[in-house]
């Protein structure tokens, strides 16, 4: 049992060392996601390591009693970052208020060991036995679950990501392998299905990221592009230009014009992703697909031009923007056609209101 076991932990400590060389050669993640990536499965390998030495230690006597203690410990204090660690991939805060929180729990874990065994024992012939308050060292590891579970969840929505089905999956395949382990702890899959899942992740990481628009959050043109072959229903399509955007940058540079993107895209998003999916369709052009409140569209188009006329008070340079709809049903046309209607309807509307401009 401990050859097939050890040749398990081994072989998951090996495709995680070769998905984090992946990571190193990737286009498509920031430096700083990669090093996130890598304390992910970084810590994931040592607790590994540290349970399968852990287990090797057993029975041994009194000379590896120490070992046995200390490895334990260490098992036990970075268990628990392996889901912050998740969290901050997709979010990167509060990392002071965790990483104080890690602290104090692996002290818990080392005073344990060393000097009451509450949480876990290891006896003179360096047997390893749960203790009275073992609970504790299982509440931490699930209060790091919980706040992973929110903080994707949270985002998932941020992004108009449809994955949130996807992660609660890999979330429980991470839990169903942690109670398989509380339930018959000789089984030792908890560090396997971690890793199994933390592999699962950075898929679903890529994949989120591959459809993000970095600057303005939004779904990027490839995300539109995929998204439109897929509707089947009715729905509102809208296409958004932002007037004068040449001259923000010829005059103010690209900076400011990334900044005039930036905030524009929240603005839509913020009035329009209750009603469907919003997009960066490329360059100064935002476009979103409305599948609820068909009939509201005027309504929440006059809400972004408030919104924009407000904020136009404390920052006379930020441009007005131009929309055009068209009613799209799969039944009677194309999208293409339908798309073309509604660039046609926002070039007419920025003909005929060209007087509100930046330069003006």
């Amino acid at each position: 049992m401990l050859r097939y076991y050890t040749a398990i932990i081994f072989l998951s400590i090996a495709a995680m060392v070769i998905v984090q060389i992946g990571i190193n050669e990737s286009h498509t993640l920031t430096q700083g996601r990669k090093n996130l990536f890598h304390k992910l499965f970084n810590a994931i390998i040592i607790a590994a390591f540290c349970e399968w030495f852990g287990n090797y230690l057993q029975g041994t006597g009194v000379s590896t009693r120490v070992l046995h203690i200390t490895v334990k410990a260490v098992e036990f204090s970075v268990a628990p970052s392996i889901a912050f660690f998740i969290s901050w991939i997709i979010e990167r805060r509060n990392e002071k208020i965790i990483y104080l929180y890690l602290a104090v729990h692996a002290l818990i874990e080392c005073i344990s060991g060393f000097w009451g065994g509450a949480i876990y024992h290891i006896d003179e012939n360096s047997n390893y036995m749960h203790g009275e308050f073992y609970w504790i060292y299982i509440t931490a590891y699930m209060i790091s679950i919980a706040y992973c579970i929110y903080v994707v969840l949270k985002n998932v929505k941020r992004y108009q990501y449809n994955g949130a089905a996807g992660f609660l999956l890999i979330v429980a395949f991470m839990i169903g392998g942690i109670i398989i382990q509380l339930y018959d702890s000789s089984l030792r899959v908890d560090y396997v299905t971690l890793g199994i899942a933390s592999i699962m992740l950075y898929v679903f990481t890529l994949e989120m990221i591959n459809q993000t628009d970095e600057l303005t959050e939004l779904i990027n043109r490839r995300g539109f592009e995929n998204y439109i072959k897929q509707i089947e229903e009715k729905c509102m399509i809208l296409f958004f230009d932002v007037d004068g955007f040449k001259q923000i940058n010829d005059n103010y540079g690209h900076a400011f014009g990334d900044d005039v993107l930036r905030t524009l895209g929240r603005m839509v998003k913020k009035h329009y992703a209750k009603s469907g999916k919003c997009f960066r369709y490329g360059g100064d052009e935002f476009c979103v697909i409305m599948t609820n409140n068909l009939d509201k569209v005027d309504q929440i188009n006059q809400e972004l031009f408030d919104e924009i006329n407000i904020r136009r008070k404390n920052n006379p340079i930020l441009p007005m923007v131009s929309i055009g709809y068209s009613y799209y049903d799969p039944k009677n046309q194309s999208i293409q056609e339908a798309m073309a209607e509604a660039d046609q309807v926002m070039y007419e509307y920025k003909r005929k209101h060209k007087n509100i401009r930046l330069s003006q």
